[in-house]
């Protein structure tokens, strides 16, 4: 068997990944996850209609209803590499799942379906107060890195100990309370952390959560930027695919813009297995130690953030800098206006 370049990048044996309920699925085929979900024993507090304890909310709050939902997404919308100049041949829509903000009481979505899912902001000495629904077929949560909370909206399985929070099934709705207390301050991952984890996330669950210092000075430009992977096993694909805010290669994933003078932020996060690097063409920051960094390692779950003057107008690369990676997809382009 003859394999182009990106096919040589992207095969892979046939590995086992485990689910937290101990379901074990091959890596290299679509698990089944409404049939997976089937094996799944509802949890005594689940079944049993218990309800989690009414959290008080103290103090200003930030409200938001965000639904789960299957989408069908494309992942090279534009069937071209544009730092190659070359054809991605091949099928690249899938059954994806995506976090979707809705108005109040959950009357209407507030926009399309996007992977990263909505970002959740809020400040220092506020309550998040953030009311799911299951629209999958799946039992599924919400569960957030960064800021306080009890055990009971940690929205995270735990088995037979599991709260109705961290197994909110099909159709049902639950309502998370998190605190956002001194020293929660930054920019943080949200995702799936049910029973059928990691699947969901690899197909499409989790977003970002920003605290924000009250009267701090916004900067002039934010790009929210995940590095994750969509592969066979939650896609049905033939290949797996390095991507940037649920899309892959260059022209297809976000282009970032900016202009001379302003003051660019940029948060990156990982929803994968693999370990990566943020590497931004023709800039460079300081990081929390002062040294001039132009290249940074992130692991799984990993938040950084920086920040930067824009002072060198073009158009440039902004990538993951694991070579594999880079030619998966995982890059993109940065256009700075004069």
């Amino acid at each position: 068997m003859s394999l182009d370049r990106r096919g040589f990048l992207a095969a892979g044996g046939g590995a086992l990944v485990c689910t937290l309920a101990g379901q074990k699925v091959r890596e290299d085929r679509e698990a089944d996850l409404e049939r997976l979900a089937l094996d799944v024993p509802e949890p005594d507090a689940v079944r049993t209609g218990a309800r989690a304890a009414q959290a008080t909310v103290s103090g200003p709050r930030r409200e938001y209803w965000l639904v789960a939902e299957p989408v069908r997404w494309t992942i090279v919308p534009n069937k071209r590499d544009e730092m190659m100049d070359a054809a991605v041949k091949g099928r690249t829509t899938f059954g994806a799942y995506a976090y979707v903000a809705y108005s109040k009481d959950f009357g209407r979505p507030l926009g399309k379906a996007t992977i990263p899912g909505p970002t959740l902001e809020a400040e220092v000495g506020e309550t998040l107060v953030v009311h799911f629904r299951n629209r999958t077929k799946v039992p599924l949560t919400v569960h957030p890195h960064g800021v306080f909370y009890t055990p009971d909206m940690d929205g995270a399985y735990k088995g037979r100990f599991s709260d109705p929070g961290g197994f909110v099934k099909p159709g049902a709705t639950f309502t998370y309370v998190w605190e956002c207390r001194e020293g929660t301050e930054g920019v943080w991952p949200y995702h799936d952390h049910g029973p059928m984890d990691p699947l969901p996330v690899y197909k499409g669950l989790f977003g970002f959560l920003n605290v924000r210092k009250p009267g701090a000075p916004r900067p002039d430009v934010e790009h929210y930027i995940a590095f994750h992977a969509f592969l066979p096993v939650a896609t049905g694909l033939k290949t797996a695919y390095q991507c940037i805010n649920g899309r892959s290669f260059t022209g297809n994933t976000p282009t970032l813009t900016a202009k001379v003078g302003q003051r660019v932020a940029q948060h990156i996060t990982v929803m994968s297995d693999d370990f990566h690097t943020y590497h931004l063409h023709g800039h460079r920051w300081r990081g929390p130690d002062g040294r001039v960094v132009d290249n940074v390692t992130l692991g799984p779950a990993d938040a950084y953030s920086l920040e930067f003057v824009e002072d060198n107008p073009g158009r440039w690369f902004y990538h993951c800098h694991v070579f594999s990676h880079l030619h998966e997809g995982m890059s993109g382009w940065y256009v700075v206006d004069p």
